[in-house]
């Protein structure tokens, strides 16, 4: 089948809409119409270079569309109904899937080939494809969602929102009453403020360098909002936080992070530094102070758990999803939405077909 994607050639290049050939779905397989797709700092990572994970490729991880088709064995979703695509393909009977990680998968990347381009196999970004018209996944990757949500908001639930939230739900198991700092107010960041708000959180800091951004903060749960100073973190809270969220990716974020935590409190690290990065903690504080430093993967997400849960809050008028898309582009501007999550504008950009 014949499809329009925006295709990155090499490191740093723009994204080019060109025509390239998508597989049948086999067996286990979903064909998926895309609807909209959101561009993820991840994205840019791979685009200019920093994850070197390789080129030509079809990115765009945060997706949702219709399904067009099916392969066989497929019983959780059939033609026409709404998506969202999960990048935690995932096989449901190793170690980890055993466990609830699906994230950890063993076999989350045993991609097949699935997209050409003049006869040469493309890289499908994260196992999905998003910012192609048509892509196929795997059918633990398509999770139905009700059709009263637009698919356009239901995009961001993909990466944003999954990461986000499941920070909060799932990893850091944040509790009523308690105070949060939040590092970084971008699509994750900001979907950590409406977990963190969802929670019962009673003081929420969103932090970021961008005065817009921290501007924005207050619509996502914040209660202030502060450029990312250890002194004036201090001043809000002398003792620290009992819950602190580095979505940033920065080094230098992730160690004021573990600084601002609270004896006893626990540091959630979310934001994707380049790769061989290290930031330093005083060892011995760390023990003493019995602070937690966690890992956090896209949220520990639990595609077909979680996504339930998520829209049925949207739906009850309690998570603000509409709030995270600030700017809806089409897929023939690509490259601007490109420049325009590279500019940290607004909160989630999203590319519509």
């Amino acid at each position: 089948m014949r499809a329009r994607a925006a295709v990155v050639g090499t490191a740093g290049a723009a994204p080019e809409l060109v025509d390239i050939d998508v597989t049948e779905p086999g067996p286990g397989e979903v064909l998926v119409r895309v609807a909209a797709t959101g561009v993820c700092h991840t994205d840019l990572n791979w685009q200019d270079g920093t994850f070197a994970a390789g080129f030509p490729v079809v990115l765009g991880h945060e997706c949702a569309g219709v399904v067009a088709a099916v392969g066989p064995g497929v019983r959780r979703v059939a033609p026409g109904d709404h998506v969202v695509l999960a990048v935690t393909n995932h096989c449901g009977q190793c170690f980890h899937c055993e466990r609830g990680d699906a994230v950890l998968c063993t076999t989350r990347y045993d991609i097949p080939p699935r997209l050409t381009l003049d006869g040469a196999t493309l890289i499908q970004g994260f196992g999905i494809g998003g910012f192609s018209e048509l892509t196929v996944v795997q059918e633990s990757a398509a999770v139905p969602i009700p059709k009263a949500v637009p698919l356009g908001v239901a995009a961001v639930v993909g990466c944003a929102v999954a990461t986000g939230l499941g920070a909060v739900l799932n990893v850091a198991e944040v509790r009523a009453g308690s105070t949060v700092a939040v590092f970084g107010c971008g699509g994750i960041g900001a979907s950590v403020l409406l977990g963190a708000a969802l929670a019962g959180a009673e003081q929420i800091v969103g932090i970021d360098p961008n005065p817009a951004r921290r501007t924005a903060a207050a619509t996502y749960g914040a209660t202030v909002a502060v450029e990312p100073d250890e002194g004036v973190l201090r001043e809000l809270a002398p003792s620290g936080y009992d819950y602190v969220f580095e979505a940033s990716g920065h080094v230098e974020a992730m160690e004021l992070a573990v600084r601002m935590t609270r004896w006893g409190g626990t540091t959630t690290l979310i934001g994707a530094p380049r790769p061989g990065a290290r930031f330093s903690i005083d060892a011995l504080e760390l023990v003493i102070t019995h602070r937690r430093v966690l890992g956090c993967n896209m949220g520990n997400l639990r595609p077909h758990v979680d996504f339930d849960a998520y829209f049925r809050l949207y739906t009850r008028g309690l998570l603000d999803l509409q709030a995270l898309v600030t700017r809806t582009v089409p897929i023939d501007d690509i490259a601007g939405a490109f420049q325009i999550a590279a500019a940290g504008e607004g909160v989630r950009t999203v590319v519509t077909f």
